[in-house]
C-alpha cells in the first residue's frame, strides 16, 4: 500500500511509515477497506466484460452460419407447424360466417337493384357501381375469419354472385312482365360478365384480407411453390438461407399487392364494359 501522507509504497503490515514516520494506525483500516473495494469493482467489471464479449462472439458466429448456410427450400413441416401457431382461432364456424357475409351481401345487391332501378329509375350505371362496392368489405371479413378456406370462398362468392344476378332478373321480369333468364347470347353473355363483376369484387376482397394477413403475420409461412422457385433463382449461393427468406418475403408482398389490383381491374372492367363500349 501507500502512506497517506508522503505516498511512499510501504508494506501492508507496517503501522508506522518507515519514510516520514508518521502513525498509519487510524488510516489502515480504510485503506485496507478501499483496496477491497476497488479490487471487487476490478473484478466485476472484467467478469462483466467477458460475458458480454461472449455473448456478441456467439451471436456473430450463429449470423455468420445462417449467412453461409446453403439457399435451399426449408422444411414444409416448419413453414407449416409456424403458420399454424400464427393463425387466431376462428370466432364461429365457417357456415355461419359465409352465411352471413354472403347472404348480407346478396341482399344488399337486391336491395340496390330495387332502389337504383325500380324505386329511383336511375341510371344501370349507377347499379354497377353499387355492385362493385357492396362485395368488397365481406370479402375481406370473410377471410380474416377463416383464412384457410380460401377456394371455397371464391366457389361461393361466384355462386353467389349467380344468384344475386338471376334474383335481379327476376325481380324485373315480375315487374316489367320479361322473361328472367336471358333470351339470346348477347343477354347471356351480359348475365355472366355482371355475374363475374360481382363475384370478382368479392374476390378482391378476399385478397385484401390475405394481403393484410401477409403484413401482419409472422414471414415463417408456408410459401407459394411458384414463388419458392421464383426466389431461388434469383438469389445467389452467397446469399445463403437468410438471402433466399427474404426474397420469398418479397416476392409474396409484391404478388399479395398485385392480385388484388389485377382481380380488382377485371372486375371493374366487366362491370361497366357493357356501358362504355366493348374494346
Amino acid at each position: 500500500m501507500h502512506c497517506p501522507y508522503c505516498t511512499s509504497e510501504i508494506s501492508d503490515a507496517a503501522l508506522v511509515c518507515p519514510v516520514c514516520t508518521r502513525d498509519l494506525y487510524l488510516f489502515k483500516p480504510l485503506l485496507q477497506k478501499i483496496d477491497a473495494l476497488e479490487k471487487k469493482l476490478l473484478d466485476v467489471a472484467t467478469a462483466g466484460s467477458k460475458t458480454f464479449e461472449e455473448r456478441i462472439a456467439r451471436l456473430e458466429a450463429e449470423l455468420e452460419a445462417l449467412r453461409k448456410a446453403p439457399a435451399v427450400a426449408l422444411s414444409h413441416t416448419a413453414y407449416t407447424a409456424a403458420a399454424d401457431s400464427a393463425q387466431p382461432a376462428a370466432p364461429r364456424s365457417y357456415v355461419g360466417s359465409a352465411l352471413i357475409t354472403l347472404g348480407l351481401t346478396l341482399l344488399l345487391l337486391l336491395a340496390a337493384h330495387g332502389l337504383i332501378v325500380m324505386v329511383y329509375d336511375l341510371k344501370p350505371l349507377y347499379l354497377r357501381i353499387a355492385s362493385l362496392l357492396i362485395p368488397l368489405p365481406f370479402g375481406v371479413a370473410l377471410y380474416v375469419w377463416h383464412p384457410r378456406r380460401f377456394g371455397v370462398s371464391v366457389a361461393l362468392a361466384l355462386i353467389t354472385a349467380c344468384a344475386a344476378v338471376l334474383g335481379m332478373s327476376a325481380v324485373t321480369g315480375y315487374v316489367d312482365k320479361v322473361p328472367v333468364l336471358p333470351q339470346d347470347l348477347r343477354d347471356w353473355r351480359e348475365f355472366i360478365e355482371y355475374a363475374a363483376s360481382i363475384g370478382l369484387s368479392f374476390v378482391t376482397g378476399l385478397l385484401l384480407g390475405k394481403q393484410r394477413a401477409v403484413r401482419t403475420t409472422s414471414p415463417q409461412r408456408q410459401p407459394n411453390r411458384l414463388v419458392l422457385f421464383v426466389a431461388q433463382l434469383f438469389t445467389t449461393h452467397e446469399d445463403g438461407e437468410l438471402g433466399l427468406q427474404k426474397m420469398i418475403a418479397r416476392i409474396t408482398k409484391l404478388v399479395a399487392t398485385l392480385t388484388p389490383a389485377a382481380s380488382a381491374a377485371v372486375s371493374i372492367y366487366t362491370g361497366v364494359k357493357a356501358f362504355v363500349g366493348d374494346s
